[in-house]
């Protein structure tokens, strides 16, 4: 399998180190990330390769709100890092059984605690760094004996996953309800 390495600036890198041109062509290639890495970086990389807009309704949004966000300083409190993992779930009620393999964006606190960060608007997340989590297998909703394995994501997979998340977040900070 390909590698494609995600870069702290949004650019794709091939294995020789050079910058991808055709986002299209690192598609399936696996994605490595760059010490550094940020959500920040993932907005850059849809702002540096506005092809990669096109796969999800959400992409563009992100691409343009980093002209109006902060340049830097965007981190919650309590917050370490963002994480992306898989989840193969067997669901078994109501019937039929099925089977769903999905990505989930989630945070992890500075004590290591899984972080809900739907609430969150993107543009106060922008400067967590963001890595790669293991594969979940849950069964039947036991989460008491859900397994974990190394796993690989290809870029589509990367990209869409966080997008996909990133939609169902907060409304902007500029929309909130004051007290």
């Amino acid at each position: 399998m390909d590698v494609i390495t995600l870069a702290k600036n949004g650019f794709l890198l091939r294995h020789d180190g050079k910058q991808e041109t055709d986002p299209l062509c690192a598609l399936g290639a696996r994605v490595v990330l760059e010490q550094g890495y940020t959500l920040r970086s993932f907005v850059q990389m849809l702002a540096a390769y506005p092809l990669l807009t096109r796969l999800s309704p959400f992409a563009k949004d992100l691409a343009a709100g980093l002209s109006r966000w902060p340049a830097e300083g965007c981190m919650p409190p309590g917050i370490a890092r963002l994480e992306l993992s898989k989840v193969v779930e067997i669901i078994g009620h109501p019937a039929p059984p099925r089977l769903e393999i999905y990505h989930a964006l989630r945070g992890v606190g500075t004590d290591g605690a899984d972080i809900e960060v739907k609430p969150y608007p993107v543009e106060t997340l922008l400067d967590l760094p963001v890595t790669l989590g293991q594969l979940k297998h849950v069964v039947f909703g036991d989460r008491m004996d859900e397994f974990r394995f190394q796993t690989v994501v290809n870029l589509f997979e990367f990209q869409e996953g966080i997008g996909w998340q990133l939609a169902f977040h907060g409304a902007p900070v500029e929309c909130a309800l004051r007290r």
